[in-house]
């Protein structure tokens, strides 16, 4: 949904008409995207992406949900993702 998140360097921000940017994001692939981060309902994606920030000690990281399904990618955190960085969490701190 948001294509033009990909696209390389400044290209996002320069171009002149919305039917440019509808060109220009034929360049994402959907390969892109699922390299680009956590994707889909594989926890393990998610946890890959996040870990390296609990490792480094960041306390807060914002995640979001791109499209529809909000409630269920809320319950997905919630289940599937927070209990295991909250226990990488405290294992880090020890």
């Amino acid at each position: 949904m948001w294509a033009t998140e990909l696209l390389p360097g400044e290209l996002a921000q320069t171009l002149p008409t919305p039917r440019h940017f509808e060109q220009a994001t034929e360049l994402v692939t959907e390969q892109m995207v699922a390299q680009a981060g956590g994707c889909g309902d594989d926890p393990r994606e998610h946890l890959d992406v996040l870990r390296p920030y609990v490792e480094a000690g960041f306390d807060e990281v914002y995640v979001g949900q791109i499209g529809t399904g909000h409630r269920e990618f809320f319950e997905f955190y919630r289940e599937s993702i927070l209990p295991q960085l909250a226990d990488q969490h405290v294992g880090a701190a020890s």
